[in-house]
Parts: C-alpha cells; structure tokens; sequence
C-alpha cells in the first residue's frame, strides 16, 4: 500500500505514519512542493533493496573486469604461480 504525504503532512503525523509503515508495511513517499523527496518504508524490504543493490554492482564489476576469464583458465594460471614459487 502506497501513500503520498507532504513534508508538512509528515511533520504532524510522524508517529501514526511511522506505525502505519512497522505494522501494515505501508510506503510512503513524502513530496516537497509537489515532488518527491523521500520514501518511508519498512526496514526488512530497505535493507533487502540494498543487498540487491550491492548484488548487481558486483555482477557489473564482475562483467566489466572478468571479461574472457574461464574457470580452467584460471585454475591453471594460479597452478602455475604457485608451482614457480
């Protein structure tokens, strides 16, 4: 369930939209002027935005740096450092 409030609708019902987010798991974007500035959201879907925020950085950097690398390939470069050593 969305909900829309101004910054001035938030700042006299923080503690009921607060609750209204923790038990009924509302979003609630919050508008300035008319446009949006904030979501309020549960903490679990938050935090689970951000893992898979970081998951897909990671897939970037792995596409953008791994390119052409292959699991034997690499198996056998590493054989052959340590067997220099």
């Amino acid at each position: 369930m969305e909900v829309t409030k101004s910054t001035r609708e938030l700042s006299r019902q923080l503690t009921k939209l607060l609750r209204k987010v923790a038990e009924e798991g509302a979003e609630i974007t919050i508008t300035s002027r008319g446009k949006p500035v904030a979501v309020l959201c549960p903490y679990e879907r938050y935090h689970k935005l951000r893992r898979r925020g970081a998951l897909e950085r990671l897939m970037e950097l792995a596409e953008e740096h791994l390119t052409g690398l292959t699991l034997e390939g690499t198996y056998h470069e590493a054989r052959e450092e340590l067997e220099a050593r």
